[in-house]
C-alpha cells in the first residue's frame, strides 16, 4: 500500500467530470447507455469534480513527502482552481482546456520528480 497513485485517479476522475460538464458526446452516450445519465447534472458534477481534485491533491501531498518538491502540487492546485472556476462560475472552454492540460502536466511532473529524487545536501551527510 506504499504507492496508491491517488494523483492519477484524481486527474482521470477530474477529466471525466469536466468532459461531462462540457457535454462530450461519446462520453454522454456511454453514460446514458449504462443508465448513469444522472451524472450530466451540474448538481452532481460539481461535488464530484471537487472530490476528484482533492483526491489528486492528496496524492500529490503524499508524493511530495517522498521527493520534497512543490512544483507538481502547486501546478495541480492552480489548474484545479482554473478548471472549477471556468467550468461552474464563468464558463470559458479555452481556459478549461488549459486547466485540464495543467492537471495532466502536474501528474507528468510528479512522475519525473519521483524518478529523479533531489540530491541530499552536503550538510546532511
Amino acid at each position: 500500500m506504499k504507492d496508491l497513485h491517488l494523483e492519477k485517479v484524481g486527474m482521470i476522475g477530474s477529466i471525466f467530470a469536466v468532459l461531462c460538464c462540457l457535454g462530450f458526446g461519446p462520453l454522454l452516450a456511454v453514460l446514458s447507455a449504462v443508465g448513469a445519465g444522472f451524472l450530466v447534472n451540474d448538481k452532481v458534477l460539481a461535488p464530484l469534480l471537487l472530490v476528484f481534485l482533492l483526491l489528486g491533491a492528496g496524492g500529490l501531498v503524499l508524493s511530495f513527502r517522498r521527493h520534497h518538491r512543490w512544483l507538481a502540487l502547486i501546478l495541480h492546485i492552480a489548474s484545479g482552481i482554473v478548471v472549477f472556476v471556468f467550468t461552474f462560475v464563468a464558463m470559458n472552454r479555452a481556459l478549461i482546456w488549459v486547466g485540464i492540460a495543467g492537471l495532466i502536466a502536474a501528474a507528468v511532473v510528479d512522475f519525473f520528480l519521483r524518478r529523479h529524487p533531489q540530491p541530499s545536501s552536503p550538510a546532511a551527510a
